[in-house]
């Protein structure tokens, strides 16, 4: 994950949020769980900073959105709160190239489901756009 790389995917994020009237905080991380890019829009809670950062790494390290991990702590299944490191809140994604995981979008602002929407949409939507390589 490169920084251009990196900040294609804040600027769509960004427009996912806007056109929701949502105001968030949206960081990106490498591979290796290293901050890429980060971004916190006007009018976003300060503490959003740091969920944005740590839901970015969960949906890294664990693999998958963590809004499934979210789902899964409200069906009971406990064991999601004890993961070291994890944060199962609405709003990290993956980004996976040709199978790959090149890093992850983490994006806080609003309710879990509506984070977990706009970093999907905007995962998805950046991909669509502009086909990457695994090593971009």
């Amino acid at each position: 994950m490169n920084l251009r790389t990196a900040l294609q995917f804040i600027d769509q994020a960004q427009t996912e949020a806007t056109s929701a009237h949502a105001h968030v905080a949206i960081a990106i991380v490498d591979e290796g769980g290293n901050l890429v890019a980060f971004q916190r829009m006007d009018g976003t809670q300060l503490g959003s900073t740091e969920l944005a950062i740590r839901k970015a790494k969960t949906a890294l390290s664990f693999s998958r959105p963590t809004v499934d991990m979210e789902h899964a702590l409200n069906k009971g299944n406990f064991m999601i709160a004890t993961l070291p490191n994890a944060l199962p809140a609405g709003g990290g994604y993956p980004i996976t190239v040709n199978g790959r995981i090149i890093g992850a979008l983490g994006l806080s602002g609003g309710e879990g489901e509506t984070d977990a929407r706009l970093a999907q949409a905007a995962v998805q939507e950046t991909l669509k756009a502009k086909p990457l390589q695994a090593h971009e």
